[in-house]
């Protein structure tokens, strides 16, 4: 990627005023927990972790979105949740190089003015909670320690608050602050989460508490309920590749950690790889020399025992051939320890994997002797309700908040929710609960507001009701060929869009991939 420079005018978020409305009476009713008395020594690690979370579920939800717009997209974040109203000063980055410097004005800081209100002036800067958030944010695209400071807090007397961001090693060799992020949030965080942003690994720490498997994480172990049998049984047959298919963020890697947890514990290696990202080089790096050369790992190394190869249908041709060839003579497989599980994922289902032309017959064979198929949420209405209330007591704390709980009327309202993207839609829509509602019960209202500043669109049950009914009628007056509907319904949808497949796809729940295969396949049938 070519240096980025994105110095724009004063950015706004939608309904900011509320959200910091919102903010700032939560901000009132309890001290931060970080407040060490009247000052804030240190940086709490939690904010750290939650600004990774949130870059990574932006990623994750928007894979196809420009790196460099996920990237500053984090200023939007931070005014969405009220926090403060973000000018940025300059904002030059290159993910290649690892170059990044940013400076920006934090205008009304709730967390500067509410100290201020509190206690009067400061004699140090007292926004460091959303400075480990930004930390947190930036250091998960660059795939290393980035370290912001507030050099001007209005806390302190100044006239607004001021941040400046680089790289660890861009600030002073012995500087304090960073010695402190690398003796102690990293040392108890997150590390192994400070990797290239295009290839990360996940181990345990990143994905649930430390100690705790997935089953004992209660949104994992909601989210795998329907396949949990299936898992178990797979995990006991510790030499099969595995296929795990699902929408976007329905819990396929949650399904891949509860196999790898079963199979080999907690505490073992755990690695997970873009397959579009994966090429000669980096597939040896992922397998490990010493399984090719069939050596132990040497002292202080640790060979992954489970890879999870992510969207499988992205693989090229000639990584392709490497991988069917390591299935076929045997060089993989968790019977040895040197040899690691392969676990495929895609949002496409076995059917339409077939189908792709460019996927190896032998390869997509490989991984299907036992596939397992993760539910779209919007089939599972009840356990949307069990979900979002298991996300708010998760992130409620790491936000100094007491976990609310759900009104009745939210609770219906987040059943009758599509969901097309999922727990990844989910979770940032109780995010945003947690965060602006100033009541509890969390209220649908409050839900409403959350889900009108990620764009969601409610559910509305007329249509629905209104499909049934056409559908009953056509059917008692002698029924309808199911491939013409499925072809009026693909065009309909398409022509409805504007010919934008991915909002078509919205429309009807389905990732864009399955969408443009199956509105391909009606086509090709048409044209036949």
């Amino acid at each position: 990627m070519q240096s980025r420079r994105w110095n724009d005018q004063t950015q706004r978020a939608p309904s900011h005023h509320a959200a910091r409305h919102h903010a700032r009476r939560a901000a009132r009713r309890t001290d931060p927990p970080a407040w060490s008395g009247r000052r804030l020594c240190h940086p709490h690690p939690p904010r750290l972790s939650a600004g990774q979370e949130d870059a990574e579920f932006i990623r994750q939800a928007w894979p196809a979105l420009d790196q460099g717009d996920a990237f500053t997209a984090g200023t939007r974040l931070h005014m969405l949740k009220g926090e403060a109203r973000v000018e940025t000063v300059h904002n030059d980055f290159d993910f290649k190089k690892g170059k990044f410097s940013g400076e920006f004005f934090w205008n009304d800081s709730v967390e500067a003015t509410e100290y201020l209100d509190r206690h009067g002036i400061a004699h140090e800067s007292m926004c460091w909670t959303q400075v480990g958030y930004a930390a947190g944010y930036a250091s998960y695209f660059f795939g290393k320690l980035i370290v912001y400071k507030e050099v001007q807090c209005i806390a302190r007397g100044d006239k607004r608050c001021r941040v400046v961001g680089r790289p660890a090693e861009a600030w002073e060799k012995d500087d304090d602050t960073v010695r402190f992020y690398r003796r102690h949030i990293l040392a108890e965080g997150k590390p192994s989460a400070l990797q290239p942003q295009t290839m990360r690994t996940t181990t345990l720490q990143q994905d649930a508490p430390s100690g705790r498997s997935h089953a004992e994480d209660p949104v994992a172990a909601i989210l795998l309920e329907p396949v949990r049998q299936r898992l178990d049984r797979i995990a006991q047959l510790t030499d099969i590749p595995v296929l795990i298919t699902g929408p976007c963020g329905s819990g396929k890697c949650m399904a891949a950690r509860h196999i790898h947890d079963a199979t080999h514990g907690t505490a073992a290696p755990f690695a997970r790889f873009s397959c579009s990202e994966i090429t000669d080089t980096n597939l040896l790096d992922m397998v490990g020399d010493q399984q090719r050369r069939g050596r132990k790992p040497a002292r202080g190394e640790e060979a992954a025992t489970t890879i999870v190869l992510e969207d499988i249908e992205k693989l090229g041709a000639a990584i392709q051939r490497q991988i069917a060839g390591m299935l076929s003579d045997g060089r993989t497989g968790a019977g040895d320890r040197l040899r690691p599980r392969l676990i495929a994922t895609s949002t496409l289902s076995p059917h339409e994997l077939a189908s792709l032309p460019h996927l190896r017959r032998d390869l997509f064979y490989a991984f299907t002797a036992l596939p397992v198929a993760m539910p779209a949420l919007a089939s599972r209405p009840r356990d949307i309700v069990r979900l979002a209330q298991a996300i708010m007591r998760r992130l409620a704390p790491a936000y100094g908040k007491t976990p609310p709980t759900l009104a009745e009327d939210a609770a219906a309202w987040l059943a009758a929710l599509p969901l097309p993207n999922n727990l990844f839609e989910l979770e940032a829509l109780m995010r945003g609960a947690v965060l602006t509602a100033h009541q509890n019960p969390v209220t649908a209202s409050t839900l409403e507001t959350a889900a009108h500043g990620l764009g969601m669109q409610p559910h509305s049950p007329g249509p629905n009701e209104a499909l049934t009914a056409v559908l009953e009628q056509a059917i008692e007056q002698g029924g309808f060929a199911i491939d013409d509907l499925n072809r009026q319904i693909y065009q309909m949808t398409i022509r409805r869009a504007g010919g934008n497949v991915t909002q078509a796809a919205r429309m009807l729940g389905l990732s864009r991939a399955q969408f443009a295969y199956r509105l391909g396949q009606i086509s090709n049938a048409g044209s036949s």
